[in-house]
């Protein structure tokens, strides 16, 4: 620590501190513009100039300046007053005044600190910029007549997001930010550089002349996407969501948001919501009142008892959760499942087998701070971008060594000295399998207390490093490199991303991971950790909760199953358009076809909710209170900013509402329900509702501790042999078939396409945005072709979120589809 006084106030502060930080620790305020607290100190504006009495009275950035023993600074003296009034004539001579009619009116550094220090007047003169704006994309406005070159968009972009869409050009009275060739902007679109703008150059269009930032609401909630669990701060007005503000105050996230967070969450003021409840008669679906179709479906679940099925979605709360859980045990039935049954295996079968434990066992921040990381997945960052920027920064602040295990390059591969062993389709456990091979054959493994090690050891006799190069087409020297870094590690970290369109060897990888984490000694050491992130809000909180099967009953795909063959008399699905994200489309629509009485209870009239029997309109997540819980364990307070339109309701009081028709008892409230749940929950016991506070609250502490350590040998896939191989997964700006409903992702992605690589593109003739058919044993489906360069030879990639491709006509949850492309 250091001692020192500034204005003088005696301050002691860590020695790492610069002098801002230290004045703003001690309550002293100083004027900023190019600093922010999640970016590496700049000093490019010079607003912050404060004098140092060892420095004879000298002025110095304090954004960038340490902190020595003993210093004495002055912050608001006449000079320096006198300085910064000069910096701000400076930044204004050029600057376009267009306070009246700019968005960032009312929230502007530059507009407050010229009101601050009574810049009335300029006693320069000069030429005001004329650049042209680029209004190129639907998302964000540049207008580089108003950058006061902070280099905050540049800075962020690079060093969080890792992209570099801006750069400095030009010298002198000439310089300012563009993209490269100055073209207009083409990028993530996470609206970083939104966040970190002081003044009105770079904007969110969707939000422009909606509202001033007074006239705004302000509620914080948790996004209803990813399982990152990044808080959103809603901006409301008119009982709509307006826009998403920035909020680095509050959550894990540090402000940091992905396009579906921040321009995301417009399907909330969708004029396509579902606002009645609807009843089929006469072979129509018609608006009928809450009373008639919660008796149908009361009497329709009573009557079918233990034939009843429940199917959820993992975007529900956890009190929500709660209550369908106890709505199957008063209607006497244990199928009950979510996700598909089989995509989240790696938690409930894979680490319970091995670790004894169904959660990631660290917290995100660690990631940061890793000398050596491993991702499964090249799309781990597309399910997950805001912590695949955690990620960002462990390789560029840390000098983490990354590998990423994929079939396909992405972002994570193209991160600076990323390593990427790049597999045939489907063969991730053999690599894994392999890296824990050689970590035994080498003598490098922790083997101590671990349990089945012999058994273990024969289990990967087939996986050698150089069998295993051979199989996959991953260079042997890669595979034993991986192995050191992970088990040299002091700090080091596995992640793994799942979902419905990663179903394929779930149960197995989970194992593989589980191996390797014990092997490494990652699982349960301070400062490491293994990550398994679901795709949905609140896909961990489902595990927690068992949201699965009862013992001896069925899960989803048994489920769909025995209702194909018309054995299920009821089916009730909730927040999941099964028939577009579930794999097998066959499958899931001849069990509704086949299902004596099907409820649909979701947001939207999706094509799943058009077969059934009743439909309820629920709230979206900005209309609930509750809790979700992320994928490191952090539960986390979801809150209302909006009410829900028409007549729907939230999941919690249709299911209170239907518990009570069946003369079930049903929690008062989501309070009430957190307390009921908590003390039946592993891990949950001793947390109240208050307790969940603005940062979350981490169950089993920041470390969670294996409770066994068994390795369970994990199978092997095996290479397909064709020509072309179709893989199915998450596009960066899409999650579920949710986003499909927002502007924001549509103004990117606005329709189904199939990728290819240049190599096959080039081969087959097909070029970009041309349409094109890929037949495979279960049907075709036609879109148009995108040409990129991260995809090998022989693969071709298509995402999962669009009902208009069809894609589980072909898709049933195999690693990779044989196809035959024609046009």
């Amino acid at each position: 620590m250091v001692n020192l006084t500034i204005d003088g106030k005696e301050v002691k502060v860590s020695k790492t501190a610069t002098i801002y930080e230290a004045a703003k620790e001690a309550g002293v305020h100083i004027p900023v513009l190019c600093y922010a607290k999640k970016l590496l100190p700049y000093g490019a504006c010079r607003v912050c100039l404060v004098e140092v009495e060892q420095m004879k009275g000298r002025l110095i950035p304090s954004c960038t300046t340490p902190v020595t023993e003993g210093m004495v600074v002055a912050t608001m003296t006449d000079e320096i007053r006198k300085v910064r009034k000069t910096v701000l004539e400076f930044l204004l001579v050029n600057h376009v005044v267009e306070c009246p009619v700019c968005d960032k009116g009312g929230e502007c550094d530059l507009q407050d600190l010229s009101y601050e220090y009574e810049v009335v007047t300029n006693r320069f003169e000069g030429e005001k910029f004329d650049l042209p704006t680029d209004e190129v994309n639907l998302l964000i406005e540049r207008n580089m007549n108003r950058c006061v070159l902070c280099g905050k968009c540049v800075r962020v972009c690079d060093e969080v997001v890792g992209y570099g869409s801006y750069s400095f050009i030009n010298r002198g009275f000439e310089t300012k930010i563009a993209t490269a060739f100055d073209r207009g902007l083409n990028c993530e679109f996470c609206g970083q550089c939104v966040s970190m703008c002081p003044v009105g150059a770079i904007l969110p269009r969707p939000f422009k002349f909606k509202a001033r930032p007074w006239q705004l609401k302000e509620v914080n909630s948790v996004c209803g996407y990813c399982g990152n669990g990044c808080t959103v701060t809603l901006g409301t007005k008119d009982n709509e969501v307006q826009t998403i503000r920035f909020n680095d105050k509050t959550g894990v996230n540090d402000g940091n948001l992905c396009i579906r967070g921040r321009f995301g969450a417009s399907y909330v003021n969708s004029d396509k919501r579902l606002t009645s409840p609807l009843i089929r008669k006469d072979g129509e679906l018609v608006e009928a009142s809450w009373e008639e179709a919660l008796q149908q479906v009361t009497d329709a679940l009573r009557s079918a008892g233990s034939d009843a099925g429940f199917i959820s979605g993992a975007r529900l709360t956890n009190e929500e959760l709660f209550l369908l859980k106890n709505l199957t045990k008063a209607v006497g039935s244990g199928n009950l499942d979510h996700s598909g049954g089989e995509c989240y295996k790696g938690l409930t079968e894979g680490l319970q087998q091995t670790l004894g434990i169904k959660a990631s066992t660290a917290t995100f921040p660690q990631v940061e701070k890793a000398d050596a990381i491993l991702a499964i997945r090249t799309d781990f960052y597309e399910t997950h971008p805001v912590f695949g920027m955690v990620v960002n920064q462990a390789v560029r602040r840390n000098d983490a060594r990354l590998t990423v295990i994929g079939d396909k390059q992405g972002k994570l591969t193209r991160m600076p000295h990323a390593r990427t062993l790049l597999h045939k389709p489907g063969l991730e456990v053999n690599l894994v399998n392999a890296i824990c091979r050689h970590l035994l054959d080498e003598g490098l493994a922790k083997t101590d207390e671990l349990q089945g090690l012999d058994e273990f050891k024969k289990a990967l006799a087939g996986y050698s490093v150089d069998a295993v190069a051979a199989a996959t087409g991953v260079d042997a020297d890669a595979i034993k490199q991986t192995a050191k870094e992970l088990v040299e590690a002091e700090n080091a970290a596995i992640l793994l991303a799942y979902g419905l369109p990663y179903t394929a060897n779930s149960r197995e990888l989970g194992l593989a991971v589980a191996n390797l984490s014990l092997l490494t000694g990652i699982a349960g050491r301070s400062g490491s950790g293994l990550y398994f992130c679901g795709e949905k809000s609140n896909s961990q909180g489902a595990i927690d909760l068992q949201i699965l099967p009862a013992e001896g009953a069925l899960g989803a795909a048994e489920m769909l199953n025995a209702a194909a063959e018309g054995k299920l008399k009821s089916l009730y699905v909730t927040g999941e358009d099964m028939l577009v994200s579930y794999p097998d489309k066959g499958l899931v629509e001849k069990a509704l076809d086949k299902t004596d009485f099907v409820v649909v209870q979701d947001i939207f009239l999706s094509e799943t909710a058009r077969k059934a029997d009743v439909v309820l309109p629920a709230a979206s997540f900005a209309e609930k209170s509750g809790t979700f819980t992320n994928a490191e364990r952090r539960i986390q307070r979801l809150n209302p900013g909006i009410t829900s339109p028409g007549q729907a309701k939230t999941d919690f009081a249709i299911f209170q509402a239907l518990l009570a028709g069946l003369g079930a008892s049903a929690s008062t409230d989501e309070t009430v329900a957190f307390a009921e749940l908590a003390a039946t929950t592993p891990g949950y016991e001793m947390i109240n509702f208050d307790m969940i506070g603005d940062q979350g609250y981490v169950w089993g502490s920041d470390i969670l501790a294996p409770e066994t350590r068994n390795l369970v040998a994990a199978a092997g896939g095996k290479a397909l042999d064709a020509r072309f191989q179709l893989v199915v997964g998450s596009a960066l700006y899409h999650s579920g078939t949710t986003s499909v409903h927002a502007k924001g992702p549509l103004a990117v992605v606005s329709e189904p396409y199939i990728e290819f690589g240049r190599e096959d593109a080039a081969e087959l003739k097909v070029a970009d945005g041309e349409t094109v058919k890929l037949k495979a044993a279960g049907g075709e489906i036609v879109a148009t072709a995108k040409v990129d360069r991260r995809l090998p030879k022989g693969v071709l990639f298509a995402p999962y979120h669009f009902a208009a491709l069809g894609l589980n006509r072909i898709y049933s949850g195999q690693a990779a589809i044989a196809v035959d492309v024609s046009k």
